[in-house]
């Protein structure tokens, strides 16, 4: 009965050793990527040329990771522009051009 009384001391104290352990381990993850990043603190470049046809128009913006992509629409199909902000370049683009309806 002593032995068994020892066994379970010690797996108790393993038990709670383990569980702090993980503990500390959440916790130190979580506060490096928990925090948000400062931003940069100054990224300059020269002026972009984005192209944009004749009467096209940015419908809209969006941040998504580190670029930036603006959607145009109007002046033909619409598109999605991919900028990086960092180096001050057009990444690439998307033509978005709708499919033709399904035939029944």
């Amino acid at each position: 009965m002593k032995a068994i009384k020892i066994l379970v001391a010690v797996m108790g104290l393993l038990l709670i050793a383990g569980l702090g352990l993980l503990g500390y381990g959440l916790t130190s993850k979580t506060g490096k990527s928990g925090r948000a990043a400062a931003p940069p603190a100054s990224v300059q470049f020269d002026a972009v040329s984005v192209p944009l046809p004749a009467g096209a128009r940015t419908e809209q913006m969006m941040v998504v990771a580190d670029r930036i992509v603006l959607r145009m629409v109007g002046g033909g199909p619409d598109r999605l522009v991919v900028l990086d902000p960092a180096a001050g370049t057009v990444v690439g683009s998307f033509v978005l051009t709708p499919e033709a309806p399904a035939a029944r």
